[in-house]
């Protein structure tokens, strides 16, 4: 059995977590983060550096979709849903949507975290938003829908995308 589906079943022990892992997988969880950082932004009279970071992150998801139809990784709720199954996990195999590399969650929130980083520079909020990412890409592994090895890199893409972008919008914006 491979590491990623061992840390899966190990990860899934932690039963008591389901609902905090199924709650901040949701898009609930997403728009109030992003809400947050939109007030804290207006806050600072960076509204438009905001508007910028949403629209980054739309570009990730959008590439995060281009590499899943590219690499076509299957989720293990769906390629392995049989070791999954046995194991007492899932009661049956995922969705229509078998690919899961890399995982758009991991992308998405990693990507909109580094952007806020690297622009507010405020350590206390950064920080909230680092462990929430983690904790979304985690919940992606416990809930079955991703391998470790698909949210790793995920997280990787999104915070070469999130440097990407800071550098030419700052380069963009010096011009």
């Amino acid at each position: 059995m491979s590491l990623d589906i061992e840390f899966s079943i190990w990860l899934a022990q932690f039963q008591y977590l389901d609902g905090f892992f199924s709650f901040i997988s949701t898009r609930w969880f997403a728009f109030i983060l992003v809400l947050l950082a939109g007030i804290y932004f207006y806050y600072l009279k960076k509204f438009k550096i905001f508007i910028f970071i949403c629209l980054a992150t739309s570009f990730g998801d959008f590439t995060g979709n281009i590499l899943k139809e590219l690499l076509s990784d299957t989720r293990p709720c769906f390629g392995y849903s049989e070791i999954f199954i046995q194991a007492g996990l899932i009661e049956h195999e995922c969705g229509s949507q078998s690919t899961g590399m890399p995982s758009n969650h991991s992308i998405n929130f990693f990507l909109f975290t580094t952007l806020l980083c690297l622009t507010i520079k405020n350590k206390f909020i950064s920080s909230i938003f680092i462990i929430s990412s983690v904790f979304v890409a985690l919940s992606r592994v416990f809930l079955i829908k991703h391998l470790l090895s698909q949210v790793i890199i995920g997280a990787f893409i999104g915070i070469f995308l999130g440097i990407l972008f800071y550098n030419l919008f700052y380069k963009w914006i010096k011009t």
